[in-house]
């Protein structure tokens, strides 16, 4: 059973990709979550510009498939989701 913090991260992703693929939240369908460290703040997708803090950020690998493409976010414990972008066409 997923956490608490999973499960905020994964309703934030969800968010997030219903308005990008202009799908609703029951069309998405959560393919994988695994718990991780990520090396810094930028969880693993750093921004251009962006700032971040070299600090151990426990959170989640989130891969969610819509519109048979997997796409994925990568997410801290406080429900912060970052869009890592589309895996692989289906």
């Amino acid at each position: 059973m997923a956490t608490p913090e999973a499960k905020r991260a994964i309703a934030a992703a969800r968010r997030d990709l219903a308005f990008r693929a202009s799908v609703s939240e029951q069309e998405i369908i959560v393919a994988e979550v695994k718990a991780v460290e990520w090396p810094d703040t930028s969880m693993g997708c750093p921004e251009p510009h962006g700032t971040y803090v070299d600090q151990p950020t426990p959170g989640f690998r989130i891969v969610l498939d819509a519109i048979s493409r997997e796409h994925e976010y990568h997410a801290d414990t406080s429900g912060r989701v970052v869009y890592c972008g589309k895996r692989r066409q289906g």
